[in-house]
């Protein structure tokens, strides 16, 4: 999206070459929270609504998952989670080829830039890119910070006596946590600011402008926690804004103390944070001459909750908060696409609107499919899904400290229409309700009888009870072997 007000520079080398292609990921954005949305507080965006002004955008467009990992796989294979299933830390290359191999087969450099470490952890998200770059390399969340190190998520803090004491006393949450908020702030402005954007520059400038480039971004500004500006909000609540996600699920009571708004707010300033990057990126690519020759897409990998249906931040149920995302197209010269895709659309089909461009095809069309679909057979575009949950520990299921709560259960979201359906699949019941601005504050209403029987046909493709496996998580979902240690098994780990 070239703006007629910059001066351009030179046009790059190879003008007859296939169209560059870049995706940038903006970690735990969701799409209530940015333009076009029409209700609540939203983040201000002029670099994203730059692309959107040249471009298209997608108002109906939903994450595969509910967290970084099993998101980013389906991102980049074009696969739903039960069909890759990698769902956890699990090491290993990816189930399928990504589009990122496939497009390096054809000539593309490719390159990934990442703050997310778990991108560039081995986990497969990384296959297919020549070219990586991130500050940190840490492989799990345990070892981001000391204090993960050493408590990790052993039985310490998610103890059931400690939990119980914590409810009965909530202040007790404050000391438990804040040192640990302190390091993960620490560590989220070690790989946050223009180090990725600079290297980027640095790369454009040295690579071969003969050849067409894929580039992929992820940016965790949005990602909790976030940094406090002075804002008067208590002593007590400010504090309690910094317990982390997994505490606010794991005890009762405790979510409710947070002052929400006042997170949000800093939440919409990460926001901008990002946006700001994309402008840099923008930028490069200008002083490249590769602007006008570039297939832009700007994305979330899942949204962010703010106490929605109990949801705290992500990880955990499928709200739209989680499971709705921004989608944006900015379009190189010369490629006609739709300005606004109103269907609903899977990131699922990242990988297609790649390839298509690639090929010389239009990346989509007015119903945001491709003309060339990635991998050979995708998955079904009507209905959409998000999958959500469980809302674990990363490494082990926390079954124990919250069977009886939805958010964590493994829920399997679907989109059709002006319906969405929600599958619980520890319980099996199916909720559905009309979509809506209102949406996440209604209750859904249960699906029973005969109509239960029909929808989980004709939207899940459930006809007997064993067809529920598909969509369930497996032994080989597992990152480590079980438990042997009975005292944590009593903990509610397995």
């Amino acid at each position: 999206m070239p703006d007629p007000s910059t001066p351009r520079a030179p046009a790059a080398r190879g003008r007859g070459r296939s169209p560059n292609l870049l995706v940038i990921v903006l970690d735990c954005v969701r799409a209530g929270s940015v333009a076009p949305s029409t209700h609540g507080r939203i983040a201000r965006t002029p670099h994203i609504d730059r692309i959107r002004g040249r471009g298209s955008t997608f108002t109906r467009a939903v994450a595969p998952g509910n967290w970084t990992i099993p998101s980013h796989m389906s991102i980049t294979t074009g696969t739903y989670p039960w069909v890759h299933r990698r769902r956890t830390f699990r090491s290993g290359p990816p189930p399928t080829e990504p589009v990122a191999a496939w497009l390096a087969r054809r000539g593309y450099d490719t390159a990934m830039f990442t703050e997310e470490t778990h991108l560039v952890a081995g986990y497969g998200l990384e296959d297919g890119y020549a070219y990586r770059y991130a500050r940190r390399y840490e492989t799990t969340d345990e070892e981001r910070t000391l204090v993960n190190r050493l408590v990790g998520h052993s039985g310490l803090l998610y103890s059931v006596e400690i939990r119980r004491l914590v409810e009965r006393l909530p202040p007790l949450a404050i000391p438990m946590t804040s040192i640990n908020y302190r390091q993960e702030i620490a560590f989220k402005r070690s790989v946050c600011g223009p180090f990725l954007v600079d290297e980027f520059d640095r790369w454009l400038a040295q690579r071969d402008g003969e050849r067409p480039f894929h580039g992929f971004f992820n940016f965790v500004d949005g990602h909790e926690p976030y940094v406090e500006d002075g804002t008067a909000v208590g002593w007590a609540a400010r504090r309690y804004a910094r317990v982390p996600r997994f505490y606010l699920l794991a005890v009762p009571g405790l979510a409710g103390r947070v002052p929400w708004a006042e997170v949000e707010r800093r939440y919409l300033r990460a926001i901008e944070s990002a946006d700001e990057k994309v402008g840099r990126i923008l930028a490069a690519l200008d002083r490249a001459g590769e602007l006008g020759r570039t297939l832009i897409i700007v994305t979330a990998d899942h949204g962010q909750s703010f106490g929605e249906h109990g949801n705290i931040y992500h990880g955990c149920g499928a709200s739209d908060s989680v499971a709705r995302v921004p989608l944006v197209v900015g379009y190189p010269d010369g490629m006609a696409l739709p300005a606004r895709v109103d269907d609903w659309v899977s990131l699922c089909e990242i990988p297609s609107y790649l390839k298509s461009a690639a090929l010389g095809q239009p990346a989509f069309d007015e119903t945001g499919a491709a003309p060339v679909p990635f991998p050979t057979a995708p998955p079904a575009r009507n209905p959409v899904f998000c999958e959500g949950g469980p809302a674990s520990d990363p490494n082990y299921s926390l079954r124990g400290i919250g069977l009886d709560r939805r958010w964590n259960h493994r829920l399997l979201a679907a989109y059709a229409g002006d319906t969405k359906w929600v599958l619980d699949l520890a319980t099996e019941e199916l909720s559905s309700w009309r979509v809506g601005d209102a949406d996440e504050h209604v209750v859904a209403p249960g699906v029973q009888g005969e109509e239960r029987l029909r929808t989980l046909a004709s939207v899940y493709g459930i006809f007997s009870p064993s067809d529920l496996q598909r969509y369930r998580a497996d032994a080989g979902d597992l990152t480590r072997p079980p438990l042997k240690d009975d005292k944590m098994r009593s903990w509610g780990y397995d």
